[in-house]
């Protein structure tokens, strides 16, 4: 974007954070690789994100995320409400921060194509991470999550912001949760993902 350094900028660097929530007035050009950007303002100011050390350090990790799945161009206004409603629920958490990047990844996926089916029973107990379901007997492949961490998965899976405060996983399995979802988004999106900031949210949150 152009006109955001200047000195006479009417816009300010500073608002160009993870996860802050601009309106924008463009000055948009067909076919101009870079945008004129002539104004920025900060739609909704945080009251906490900036100084939780736990909620900053999960918008840079899911920013970088989001930057890796993220392709489209054209409008999508489901995916649009999806993120600003799940950055202003991260603002104002008070119990459960510890499980908020594990429920967005998760909803994530139903915006991405490939949300896991949560039909876990007594006799499905494996979730198959290609199938994206829970079956009854060991797939051929490598990648499955058996009994019981795959009951736990089920629950997460079955959780919302709302509830994550009821999720109480010691440090290990919130790990181990993690890397879970992670390969999963490597398989559906046909590369590992290699993220720069996932030391530091394991070093936070784990």
């Amino acid at each position: 974007m152009q006109g955001i350094h200047g000195k006479k900028s009417a816009v300010k660097g500073n608002l160009l954070k993870q996860f802050f929530l601009l309106g924008m007035e463009v000055d948009f050009k067909q076919g101009r690789e870079l945008q004129r950007v002539k104004e920025i303002i900060n739609l909704s100011p945080f009251g906490s994100i900036p100084f939780s050390i736990a909620k900053s350090s999960q918008t840079i990790f899911l920013a970088e995320i989001l930057s890796k799945v993220l392709r489209e161009e054209e409008s999508r206004p489901e995916l649009f409400e999806f993120l600003y409603r799940s950055i202003q629920i991260l603002d104002v958490m008070e119990e459960g921060v510890s499980n908020y990047h594990l429920l967005f990844l998760l909803q994530l996926t139903r915006y991405l194509g490939f949300a896991p089916t949560n039909n876990y029973t007594e006799t499905n107990r494996i979730f198959d991470m290609i199938a994206g379901k829970f079956v009854a007997s060991p797939p051929a492949h490598q990648w499955f999550i058996k009994y019981p961490d795959s009951s736990v998965l089920s629950l997460l899976m079955g959780m919302n912001y709302q509830n994550s405060p009821e999720f109480k996983p010691d440090q290990l399995l919130r790990a181990t949760f993690l890397d879970f979802v992670l390969e999963y988004y490597g398989l559906h999106l046909g590369d590992k993902l290699v993220l720069k900031s996932l030391g530091v949210i394991q070093e936070v949150l784990h």
